[in-house]
């Protein structure tokens, strides 16, 4: 009888990818080498387009009690650090007014490839990435380093269909990808929307998706309905909103960083509902609302 097969650990890990050894100059006690933040930059291989989302949050956090994870670094040629992982640590510590910060240093040469998936590996552990930062990072392994999609799905931990549909959604319009990265649409709304061919039929299953709250299931008999052209003016879940409401929820949708919904009552009154995906984008939406005293208040109590 064959034995079981080991557990599939993530890609090659970080372990694998990292000697975990210290420099050996100024490390303080605790191990951790501590630098100058000056002395640090970071990676042209960095897979998050938004750096920003969440740091002044995290820079609060650093101010009150440290920096608790250290940065992963690698020497360049010019003698200084690379970030290989946690430029968010990095940007938030100079937020913060912290002029050293504790790296952990990969010792010898790291290919372009293995910089990309160090940082993918990372972001990815901490589910830290949007839909189109993971999309944008598998297209650059698949055609920048030459690598399939079953080799990429192999590193990252995925199945080889998650590979392939992430990559399909940059086959979206940019603005319909913004849509997807502030949480507007769905991974799942967007890789129904796919099989719409023209942006006129895109722009309505927009706004039929979010108008009617349709679920995936019902965006996809939706599309299907669009490309066919049997889709008729009753389809829709709820009336049209007026122009204004309609220009002022995208405004707040892109001004906070997540999906908000401006609804409409025929009487006058109405409502506006505000989404968030995880806590870093909450964050970003406290920010924007300017409410973060408020929050940290309510966080400390």
């Amino acid at each position: 009888m064959a034995s079981p097969k080991p557990p599939q650990r993530l890609g090659k890990g970080i372990g694998s990818l990292l000697s975990n050894r210290h420099a050996t100059e100024s490390v303080a006690s605790d191990g951790k080498l501590w630098v100058n933040h000056q002395d640090l930059h970071p990676s042209s291989e960095q897979p998050r387009v938004h750096t920003d989302r969440g740091v002044a949050k995290l820079a609060e956090s650093l101010r009150r009690h440290g920096m608790m994870q250290p940065i992963i670094v690698t020497i360049d040629p010019d003698g200084k650090y690379e970030i290989l992982a946690g430029e968010r640590r990095w940007r938030a510590a100079a937020i913060a007014k912290q002029s050293k910060v504790p790296v952990i240093v990969r010792e010898g040469s790291l290919s372009s490839e293995e910089r990309l998936e160090l940082a993918l590996i990372e972001n990815i552990q901490r589910e830290d990435l949007d839909p189109i930062e993971r999309a944008t990072a598998c297209k650059r392994l698949l055609e920048n380093y030459k690598l399939t999609q079953q080799q990429v799905a192999d590193r990252l931990g995925y199945k080889r269909s998650t590979v392939a549909n992430l990559v399909r959604l940059l086959e979206l319009p940019a603005d319909f990808q913004d849509d997807v990265s502030r949480g507007t649409l769905s991974a799942g709304h967007a890789r129904a929307m796919l099989q719409i061919g023209d942006e006129a039929g895109l722009a309505r299953a927009k706004r039929e998706i979010i108008d009617g709250e349709l679920s995936v299931r019902a965006t996809e008999v939706l599309c299907k309905k669009i490309v066919a052209g049997s889709l008729g003016p009753s389809h829709r879940a709820r009336p049209a909103k007026p122009a204004w409401a309609a220009e002022l929820q995208e405004k707040l949708s892109r001004k906070l960083g997540c999906r908000a919904e401006m609804k409409i009552h025929a009487r006058g009154g109405g409502k506006v509902v505000l989404h968030f995906s995880d806590l870093d984008s909450l964050d970003h939406m406290v920010q924007g609302l300017g409410l973060s005293d408020e929050a940290d208040e309510l966080l400390d109590s």
